[in-house]
């Protein structure tokens, strides 16, 4: 383990995936609230393009500020591994944590973890899994395509050689001591500006207006192999199934995944969220804050799924929760009804919540949290549930 230096945010390199930053709203706000801190930024548009590659090579070579690499899919971290490996002197983002090549989380000075999760994992102090495994066969319908029916062909033998993989795993991660001041949360912002619009009609009691998808292959050694192809929103996709069954007997319900390409543009996602009396809304099996949870919120659009069980506080009066791999249609129905009687103290809650996660969640703020944490300071009120780090010690948890 390097020798760990002050983390300063504004005087880092920051070196961006391209796709993310380029594409995802609230990535673009991240950037823009960089460039207005005086950061220096690099964007990587394509792991394939040998010039901006070694534009970045050149650049780091010029330089020993520490670089922080954030939206990044695999395939940048692999094109960028050859210029990071021997200079080193670098912390990454976690979002989906659990795909980040093991090399880049275990040499990583920081880790700034964008998911409670992940933090929680690397303490002991929770398994990856909490709800519920996932089916050993993964049905890519009605998103098929060649990504999701490849990987349901994968899915058997990989659950079979698991096991040994496993082994493997514990025993190349043996040298990677619990490091709990090494771990920073980074949770997501959310921009007013981008929730700003008038109310609109209710023409559904439910909707599911994101996938019910999600297929990863795990690429960190703390994470049971049994899960690379597994669909991790198996509950979110269950919940939705069952709801569906109910669709105009009695209920009004909205799905995505009947629309031409199985997801809508942000604009039309956002008016059908308005026009919704709850959204299906987990963070999968894996509990992952995300970001969708703070844009239902400050749209007014109150939830139904499962909570999460370290960050987001106000969640819980926010989200009408349901034991969703586990409920059976017959139970459901009461429940959906009761949901609905429940609709006006919830829509208020979200109202009553939504100025204070916006100040919780704003850019500025949380990077300058996350220099409090770099500088040896607690998550402050109103971000978790409970800090594990606080109480971070020798756990049973194998």
């Amino acid at each position: 383990m390097p020798q760990r230096h002050r983390l300063v945010i504004k005087e880092c390199l920051w070196v961006c995936g391209g796709f993310q930053t380029i594409f995802q709203r609230h990535a673009i706000r991240d950037l823009e609230a960089l460039r207005q801190r005086g950061a220096k930024l690099f964007v990587l548009k394509s792991h394939k393009d040998a010039e901006e590659l070694e534009q970045l090579r050149r650049l780091l070579r010029q330089s020993d500020d520490h670089v922080i690499l954030g939206w990044m899919e695999p395939n940048k971290l692999a094109a960028v591994y050859p210029l990071i490996r021997e200079r080193k002197n670098f912390s990454i983002i976690g979002d989906d944590w659990w795909i980040m090549p093991n090399w880049y989380m275990r040499e990583a000075q920081y880790i700034l973890f964008r998911k409670y999760n992940g933090i929680a994992m690397y303490l002991e102090k929770a398994p990856f899994v909490q709800a519920g495994e996932p089916p050993f066969f993964f049905n890519p319908y009605p998103q098929t395509g060649m990504y999701p029916t490849l990987c349901a062909l994968l899915r058997p033998p990989t659950v079979a050689v698991a096991p040994l993989v496993d082994w493997w795993n514990r025993r190349r991660r043996q040298d990677e001591p619990i490091t709990p001041e090494k771990y920073l949360y980074f949770p997501w912002a959310i921009n007013a500006d981008d929730m700003a619009g008038k109310d609109e009609e209710l023409k559904y009691d439910f909707a599911n207006t994101a996938g019910t998808m999600g297929v990863w292959i795990m690429r960190n050694y703390r994470v049971p192999t049994r899960y690379s192809f597994a669909s991790l929103y198996e509950d979110r996709r269950r919940l939705t199934d069952s709801i569906a069954r109910f669709a105009d007997h009695p209920f009004k319900f909205y799905d995505c995944r009947r629309e031409k390409n199985f997801w809508l543009p942000y604009d039309e996602y956002m008016r059908k969220s308005r026009q919704s009396r709850f959204v299906v809304t987990t963070g999968g099996l894996q509990d992952a804050a995300l970001h969708k949870f703070l844009e239902y919120l400050c749209l007014g659009t109150p939830m139904i799924g499962r909570g999460l069980p370290f960050e987001y506080p106000w969640l819980d009066d926010c989200l009408f929760n349901i034991d969703t791999m586990h409920v059976t249609p017959d139970q459901l129905k009461p429940l959906l009804h009761q949901a609905l009687d429940r609709y006006p103290v919830m829509r208020e809650n979200c109202r009553k919540w939504r100025e204070k996660v916006l100040e919780l969640h704003n850019i500025h703020r949380i990077l300058d949290m996350v220099q409090d944490q770099a500088d040896g300071k607690p998550v402050p009120p109103g971000y978790l549930k409970v800090d594990l780090k606080q109480s971070a010690g020798k756990s049973s948890l194998k």
